[in-house]
């Protein structure tokens, strides 16, 4: 009999500790799981940060690109469009700038760089995202500028930018003659000034 309960005893003091050790190892596996998980929340977290990071990344040079003025994107495009003669008349201070009010239905809206002369010294130009659309009137052959149409191109603001807006020179140089434009509401007292 003493030998039944120093049995049952011995028998239920080694469940107890064999209940005490899986309650160990299921606790320990608890923390290991506990513990993997944060790791992972953590990485997700960084992946999340990194991604964040590079979506900003990526939409400042979007915010630069739409950042642009209508005076600088002009200036991008008339030197890329005709850099002597955009040149030429700003050194003389004889280049304007301003936005086609929908008398010609082609250019309704588009914003243009001028020497306001004949219709081939309009650049008319639209930006679209990174598209920007270029109209200009281009005579062909021995065509008379009465004749000659308005010619379509497209470019895009980034490789005006990779062009013309890299290093520090070019951005003052692009600034510099965007500065010099002058709206195109100020062309008559320039001519009156001018006689």
């Amino acid at each position: 009999m003493i030998k039944k309960k120093i049995l049952i005893a011995a028998m239920s003091l080694t469940a107890l500790a064999l209940a005490g050790c899986g309650s160990s190892q299921s606790n320990s596996q608890a923390k290991s799981s506990t513990s993997s998980s944060q790791s992972s929340s953590i990485t997700k977290q960084s992946d999340l940060k990194s991604n964040k990071t590079q979506k900003q990344s990526s939409s400042t040079s979007t915010v630069n690109q739409s950042n642009l003025s209508p005076q600088q994107l002009g200036t991008l495009v008339a030197l890329y469009q005709d850099p002597d003669w955009f040149k030429e008349y700003l050194k003389d201070g004889f280049m304007y700038y301003g936005t086609e009010d929908g008398s010609g239905k082609d250019i309704a809206g588009y914003n243009y760089v001028t020497a306001n002369g004949d219709p081939t010294s309009f650049i008319y130009f639209k930006q679209n995202g990174d598209d920007v659309t270029i109209k200009q009137v281009i005579p062909e052959g021995d065509e008379s500028v009465a004749e000659a149409s308005l010619h379509t191109k497209h470019i895009s603001v980034s490789r005006l930018l990779s062009d013309y807006y890299v290093n520090q020179s070019q951005k003052d140089e692009v600034n510099g003659y965007a500065d010099q434009l002058k709206p195109e509401s100020q062309y008559q007292s320039d001519m009156e000034n001018k006689n």
